[in-house]
């Protein structure tokens, strides 16, 4: 949200206090820049973000998303509505064209309001998965310049082995200087990156309890880590037929 002042109601601060950030470091989680999407992706995102929301255990509980914090519903009006109209663009209709570029100030506010507010939830509650368990890409803080960069390796020999009911078990070597991992859980075509989905963060590296699969259907793994202001590439990916 945005806050104009009118400029001669501009309080005189010094200027390093002007400087001063308003967002704290643990309302960064999510890494998502809609501006740089396309109008295709942006629609697709808005509704794979719905999508996620209704699949995850930490959007169920009622009052959870308060008004007038935009639903899944809503979201997933937003983005068949945008989606709609840039398909009605691409034949050049300049009509269509114009009322396609019109709307997407509205698309990109809707899932903005949304991830805002889960990643104060997020804060509050202290469970980054609140954010991370919907599919978004987290945040990677930039090192200071004094600090040297530290090349992360892809963890190493991850496997996938049953656990109880609807659960897998994912494990990999350990990553010097790693302090977190993340897995990418995919369903679908592993080769489409839209197919995946982020589960996180986890402090180890051994026996990473995925739960909520479903018995009987074939799923595609892989981890990567963070540390030393750095992550790593993804390790190579592994599928298993939950139980």
């Amino acid at each position: 949200m945005a806050y104009f002042v009118g400029r001669n109601l501009t309080p005189n601060f010094p200027e390093e206090e002007t400087r001063m950030s308003t967002t704290h470091k643990d309302l960064e989680i999510a890494d998502v820049n809609l501006k740089n999407m396309t109008h295709m992706d942006l629609s697709h995102f808005v509704i794979s973000l719905a999508d996620s929301i209704d699949a995850s255990p930490q959007w169920q509980a009622e009052g959870c998303i308060p008004k007038p914090v935009p639903d899944a519903a809503e979201l997933r009006e937003v983005g068949n509505k945008h989606l709609a109209i840039t398909k009605a663009a691409e034949g050049g209709d300049r009509y269509k064209t114009a009322e396609r570029d019109a709307l997407r100030p509205a698309t990109e506010l809707a899932p903005t309001i949304f991830l805002q507010w889960a990643q104060i939830r997020a804060a509050r509650e202290n469970d980054h998965v609140i954010v991370t368990g919907l599919g978004v890409a987290p945040k990677i803080q930039t090192p200071k310049s004094s600090t040297p960069t530290v090349t992360m390796t892809a963890p190493q020999n991850p496997q996938a082995k049953q656990g109880k009911t609807g659960c897998a078990l994912i494990s990999t070597g350990k990553v010097s200087k790693a302090r977190i991992y993340w897995v990418g859980i995919c369903e679908g075509d592993p080769s489409s990156e839209e197919s995946w989905k982020l589960q996180g963060p986890f402090d180890h590296c051994r026996n990473i309890e995925l739960t909520g699969l479903e018995p009987g259907k074939l799923y595609y793994f892989r981890v990567k880590c963070f540390g030393a202001g750095n992550e790593s590439p993804w390790s190579a990916i592994i599928s298993l037929r939950v139980i």
